[in-house]
């Protein structure tokens, strides 16, 4: 006794052999039943892996297709779609837990929220992990990850592939050794990203724009840069060329979403999903944008 349980990661197609074997009596692959035929056989639900049919993931067609921005239409189909399969989870109180672009695969005309370590969740941890969350209670599983993790893809999306690989290369390349560790067990790229949303967030021109919910969320953020906690969360931030390389990326992010034409509903959904000042945010009270059908052209794709 005393020593430390080790668990195997399930992976999905393990997870549904496993839920088809008491009503099969046999796995997927043949094998021999692990469950006794005392086991009453009741019927379960499947989740049928979409990988196989997928034209790929939004990763990789944000390389391929949207380089340089996707349209709104399109960063609104993902949003939307991605927003639907949250809305389920966290009606139930489950957060995804591993929300980013290479987890939204596009098959049969439509976006797929697909690899859910939720189902596993004793073994697997929160790897989306919301910035000011995390620095709360280690492996909670605050839903508001899930919305950062929406967030970024959507940035991602705005930004277009060159220009956001450019922001997490310079956000990556700033010298930890120059300044104070972050409080705590965060990580020095994720305090980086907490400084830079609150600088994006308080950057916002809310005259102009008059979106309430935007409106809450910059003044939030103009609070937070100003707070006592997030100095000692982030003890960089005392230090003004610290501050200055982060607001140098926040302004490129900054150019990037607040276009001329940019969708008041596609800056509503982002400033919510990226809101870091409010950890209770989750899909079921986000936002939602107006609907995409037949917004979308076929040369998007």
């Amino acid at each position: 006794g005393g020593g430390a349980v080790k668990r195997k990661r399930m992976k999905g197609i393990e997870l549904a052999d496993a839920l088809l074997l008491p009503r099969q009596g046999a796995s997927r692959k043949g094998t021999v039943p692990l469950v006794p035929n005392s086991v009453e056989a009741n019927p379960v639900r499947v989740l049928v892996s979409v990988f196989e049919h997928a034209q790929g993931d939004v990763g990789g067609l944000s390389k391929r297709l949207w380089a340089s921005g996707a349209t709104d239409s399109v960063s609104i189909l993902v949003i939307q779609s991605v927003a639907k399969a949250l809305r389920t989870l966290h009606a139930c109180g489950i957060p995804h837990g591993d929300l980013k672009p290479a987890n939204v695969l596009y098959a049969g005309g439509q976006f797929c929220l697909t690899d859910m370590p939720a189902l596993n969740w004793t073994a697997t941890p929160v790897l989306t992990k919301d910035p000011v969350a995390h620095t709360m209670i280690r492996g909670k599983r605050f839903l508001c990850n899930d919305m950062w993790g929406l967030g970024m893809v959507s940035l991602g999306l705005i930004c277009g592939h060159h220009k956001f690989e450019a922001v997490k290369t310079k956000l990556r390349g700033i010298d930890a050794a120059k300044y104070p560790t972050p409080l705590g067990k965060m990580d020095s790229v994720t305090s980086h990203w907490l400084v830079v949303i609150l600088l994006f967030l308080s950057s916002i021109d809310i005259d102009e724009l008059c979106l309430p919910t935007v409106e809450e969320a910059a003044r939030a953020a103009r609070m937070t840069l100003r707070s006592e906690w997030l100095g000692r969360q982030v003890p960089a931030t005392k230090n003004q060329a610290y501050i200055e390389t982060c607001k140098s990326v926040a302004t490129v992010l900054k150019e990037a979403v607040f276009r001329p034409g940019r969708r008041d509903d596609l800056i509503e959904c982002l400033v919510y999903c990226l809101d870091v000042t409010d950890v209770s945010r989750n899909a079921l009270a986000m936002p939602w944008p107006n609907q995409y059908d037949e917004e979308v052209e076929d040369d998007d794709f």
